[in-house]
């Protein structure tokens, strides 16, 4: 081989490890601040590791009392709604009853002022046998309404 053409080779070789050495270095001073900032984050997180953990077992022991508020909760809701659908079934008929009720009171009611109405027009009529019975008739304000 010629000597010239390895001088270059070894001449371009040189050439492009010194090119890469001042890459890396170049990026290692750009990331040097970085790597600063995370190693004082990672002392930070290492110093302040028992108060996270404490931290995190109180947050675990608040944890489980809530979830046995929530499973008191739930059986209350699920007693609650027991109670009501009972309750709703016991006072069904009442309802249904009362309910009956109040319309039989409101036939009887019209019953008695049709009955009072035809009874005040038959007491009229016998008063009065030349008049007009429907001007002479005095109605109460229940019948007619």
């Amino acid at each position: 081989m010629n000597h010239t053409f390895l001088y270059i080779l070894a001449t371009a070789a040189t050439v492009a490890v010194v090119a890469a050495a001042a890459f890396l270095i170049r990026a290692l001073i750009r990331l040097q601040p970085l790597i600063e900032r995370l190693d004082g984050t990672a002392q930070f997180l290492e110093t302040s590791r028992p108060k996270i953990d404490r931290i995190l077992d109180g947050l675990e022991t608040e944890l489980v009392e809530l979830r046995g508020i929530s499973e008191k909760l739930n059986r209350i809701a699920g007693h609650a709604e027991s109670v009501t659908t009972g309750l709703k079934v016991a006072v069904q008929p009442l309802i249904t009853e009362v309910s009956d009720f109040t319309r039989l009171i409101g036939q009887a009611r019209a019953v008695a002022i049709a009955v009072k109405t035809g009874l005040l027009a038959w007491r009229d009529r016998g008063r009065h046998e030349d008049a007009d019975p429907e001007s002479e008739i005095e109605y109460d304000e229940e019948s007619r309404g």
